[in-house]
This record gives C-alpha cells, sequence and structure tokens, in this order.
C-alpha cells in the first residue's frame, strides 16, 4: 500500500528536516548510506547498529572535487565503492540503503535501483530524498521523461559515453550558463574531471511513474511504503521503498 506521510512538525526544524526525520523511523539494523558528504541523516533516537558511509572518493579527495563545500565538514568515507553498483556488499546484506541526493547523479537509475535491491536483504529499506527540479538549478532543465530511463537501462556501459556527453552540454548550457560555442568545451572539462552532475531531473509524479514502471513492467521486487511531495520552504521530496521477496 502506497502511504503518503506529513511531517510531524517541529518548531526548531526546518520543512526539510521536518520531512527527513518522519521518514527515518522505517530505518533499522545495519546499513549505508551513499554520497552523504556534509549532511549525512540524521540517526539519533533509532534502532541502528551500524552505519556506514560509502562514496567514490576519500575525503581528502571529495574536498578537492567540491570546493564550494570546503567551509563544511563531511562525514567519514568507511567504504570506496561506486554508489550505483555496491559491488563491495555481498547480496542480501543490508538492513538499509540512504540515498539523499543521489539517484539524479546516477547514469542509470533504473539499474541503480535493481542493483540496491540485489544488496538489501527481504524487507530491506532504501530512503531516498530526490531533489525537486523546479526548486534548484535545475529549474531550466526538462524533466526526463519515463521513455530516456529506459533507454538508459537498456545501454551496455560502453555504449552510453555519448549519451552521458548530452547529459554534460544540457547541464553545461541551462545550468552553468555556458553559451554558444563556449558550452561543449565547458562540457568536455566536466567530464575530464568526471564532476559529478544530476544527468537526470525529476519532481515527484515523474520518480513516482519510474518505480511503478519498475514494479509493473520490469517486475523489480519492492513495494512503495510511502512518499512525500515537496512542502513548501524545502526542495526535496523523499520516497520509501521496501524489498519484498520475489515470487
Amino acid at each position: 500500500m502506497l502511504t503518503r506521510l506529513k511531517a510531524k512538525l517541529r518548531p526548531s526544524s526546518t520543512p526539510k528536516m521536518q520531512l527527513r526525520r518522519s521518514f527515518s523511523y522505517f530505518l533499522r539494523g545495519s546499513g549505508i548510506e551513499i554520497g552523504a558528504l556534509h549532511q549525512p541523516l540524521a540517526l539519533d533516537g533509532l534502532s541502528i547498529s551500524q552505519i556506514q558511509y560509502v562514496d567514490r572518493m576519500a575525503v581528502n579527495e571529495l574536498r578537492r572535487h567540491y570546493p564550494e563545500l570546503s567551509a563544511y565538514k563531511f562525514v567519514p568515507v568507511q567504504v570506496l565503492d561506486d554508489g550505483e553498483t555496491l559491488a563491495t556488499f555481498a547480496d542480501n546484506s543490508l538492513d538499509f540503503i540512504i540515498a539523499n541526493h543521489f539517484i539524479e547523479h546516477t547514469r542509470n537509475p533504473i539499474g541503480t535501483l535493481r542493483n540496491w535491491l540485489r544488496k538489501l536483504k527481504p524487507d530491506g529499506i532504501v530512503y531516498m530524498a530526490v531533489p525537486d527540479k523546479r526548486r534548484i538549478f535545475d529549474v531550466e532543465r526538462p524533466l526526463t521523461p519515463l521513455a530516456h530511463l529506459v533507454e538508459d537501462d537498456a545501454q551496455s556501459p560502453s555504449d552510453r559515453e555519448q549519451r552521458d556527453f548530452e547529459h554534460y552540454l544540457e547541464y553545461a548550457r541551462l545550468v552553468d550558463k555556458q553559451i554558444g560555442a563556449q558550452a561543449e568545451p565547458h562540457a568536455q572539462r566536466l567530464v575530464a574531471t568526471d564532476y559529478s552532475i544530476h544527468f537526470h531531473t525529476f519532481v515527484a509524479a515523474t520518480f513516482i511513474e519510474l518505480l511503478r514502471h519498475a514494479q509493473e513492467r520490469l517486475a523489480l521486487p519492492f513495494e512503495i511504503l510511502a512518499y512525500a511531495d515537496t512542502v513548501p520552504g524545502s526542495d526535496e521530496f523523499l520516497v520509501v521503498l521496501r524489498k519484498r521477496l520475489e515470487a
């Protein structure tokens, strides 16, 4: 059953933190958070036995990669891994995966969901906060259509290079505001540094459409436990998935 939750308001917290906190009670046991950087999910008061922080780079490399975050303290990176594949983790080994502001960075969101579900134990939880493209720097970019995401999943990694460059070029033009002939070399610089752009853009309705497709057409083994659309004063919507046993 799909449940749409509202946060229990706390006067001292922002709407964004209220929603994140109201969804966190689904988390328990041993799990990971991917790409937390300087904003890990608050886990105080939860039945968490272990949390490991996963990123594609060590903290010193992340600091060089994101100089705009120099004023912030980063969480320690305990596991170096690709958050799309989580190859270092055994299948059926995790109670939960937290991935806030991460799925939009993935080149293949459907493939990423498939990989995450494989790593979770039955009844394991995926907790996601996803940026609403209307409330962030992606505001001028088009929404990523479901057909595009399906095509991403169908392509092999070796065939995705040109498709990736098209994403970088759109980002250069519509986010970094590189005009005319400036756009392509700027996009090439982003590619050369492997800068982690938003490859895809979402609002809550289009993300739920993606999840429904993954359930109904691809038979990925999960249910949508809860979601909350973007609220005033926030820039994200939240979704919680639970892995179910495959038929």
